[in-house]
């Protein structure tokens, strides 16, 4: 059996020689991570571009087809082209989230006007303009649509 100094040398220069070895292992482990992840990157950043070159060279044959109707090649075209929601007449990601923003104001206002937590006036007060605000935050995205296509009709 070992005497008690030396086993607390032993026990004290142990956790220096794991953290080390440990830090030495951790280079190696970190080069191989990182390879991995653009290896992996790399993969996937390939199989979509093939996928959507291959997707382009089906909607080019379709629009060629001589038999395809004219709604039909207006909808390939702007699959083609990548036109937008917001571009044929939909709501586009901003303008959904305006959209939702004022759908959750407005319902809050109401249910806050009409249940106050507390009998102070001010709450009353505060949940009409609540509401007032996220209704106006609901109808900007179809305002702006309206302008929008107004603006291409003249």
């Amino acid at each position: 059996m070992l005497p008690t100094a030396q086993l607390l040398h032993l026990q004290a220069s142990e956790p220096r020689l794991t953290f080390a070895f440990s830090q030495a292992l951790m280079v190696p482990v970190l080069i191989v991570f990182v390879v991995f992840a653009f290896k992996l990157v790399q993969r996937w950043m390939d199989g979509r571009q093939k996928a959507e070159s291959e997707k382009i060279r089906l909607l080019e044959e379709a629009l060629n087809n001589p038999s395809v109707d004219r709604a039909t090649v207006e909808q390939l075209a702007d699959r083609l082209t990548g036109r937008s929601a917001a571009a044929r007449g939909g709501l586009g990601g901003f303008s959904r989230l305006i959209f939702s923003c004022g759908w959750l104001a407005f319902l809050g206002g109401l249910a806050l006007w009409l249940f106050p937590p507390d009998r102070d006036p001010d709450w009353k007060t505060g949940a009409i303009w609540l509401a007032v605000v996220g209704f106006a935050l609901l109808t900007y995205p179809f305002a702006i649509r309206e302008v929008e296509q107004r603006r291409e009709r003249t």
